[in-house]
């Protein structure tokens, strides 16, 4: 009997010794996970929020056991799926600009957005960063060779912030009471369709301790969906009438100029 009340003490201590003393939870949702591109889009905006719960454990709580101030920053990434693109670089020749050289990358978000409770410096080691892949310097774009591109890779970067679609802010996402967040995400009219992942990750003391996912899916509808289906099924088909609509618009201009005049 005294052995049997050992191996119960011991199984117990072991029991308790391995559960956390603490432990977070965090949940997270989109406004709406679809956004539908129609002949009236112009962007949208949507609301990610969500909620952080601590917990601690019931057996060993007690009034030394508190959680006080904001020990925790929050960073909200949105990205497209990764795409590959040429980046082309224009040289001018005799007055006219021309395309001179060009990269081709692999694997490049056609929108990529970043926000934080604070600048990221401030409380993530620059390792991370790059590891996450989070701010645009630390974007990964590279060649077919995978190799850096240096001055296309800013370029890059340059024009897809000047078209909306590469965004990086801080202090955007707001904390209440300690325990709910929420971040306003904006997107141009221009964003591209596809698969997009929104991930907010949950940083202690300079550590991600958790990355929570949610999908987003950006669509075509309507007219707009028949158009772009088109012309990526039958392309051929899609260019010959494109010139058609091109030239007929042309000589209607044409003759309604004539009557006028």
């Amino acid at each position: 009997m005294k052995n049997i009340s050992i191996i119960m003490s011991l199984g117990f201590f072991f029991c308790i010794s391995s559960l956390p003393t603490r432990s977070e939870t965090l949940v997270t949702d989109l406004s709406q996970h679809v956004i539908e591109i129609t002949s009236q889009f112009s962007g949208s905006e949507l609301l990610l929020f969500g909620a952080l719960e601590r917990h601690a454990m019931e057996s060993i709580q007690s009034d030394e056991i508190a959680v006080q101030g904001l020990d925790y920053d929050i960073i909200v990434v949105v990205r497209s799926d990764p795409t590959d693109l040429m980046i082309r670089k224009k040289k001018r020749v005799a007055g006219i600009w021309i395309n001179n050289e060009n990269q081709m990358v692999r694997g490049v978000p056609g929108y990529y957005l970043v926000g934080s409770t604070r600048p990221l410096n401030e409380f993530l080691s620059k390792e991370d960063q790059i590891e996450l892949e989070l701010g645009l310097e630390n974007i990964k774009i590279v060649n077919e060779n995978n190799e850096g591109i240096g001055d296309y890779k800013d370029a890059l970067i340059r024009n897809m912030k000047a078209r909306g679609l590469y965004r990086e802010s801080s202090g955007n996402i707001t904390v209440k009471n300690e325990i709910l967040f929420r971040a306003n995400l904006e997107f141009p009219s221009n964003m591209p369709v596809g698969d997009y992942k929104a991930d907010v990750y949950l940083v202690r003391d300079g550590n991600v301790i958790i990355n929570h996912r949610t999908d987003l899916l950006v669509d075509k509808r309507g007219f707009e969906r028949f158009i772009y289906n088109f012309a990526h099924d039958h392309p051929a088909y899609y260019g010959i009438m494109a010139i058609i609509v091109a030239l007929s618009a042309g000589l209607f201009t044409g003759f309604v100029a004539r009557k006028i005049s």
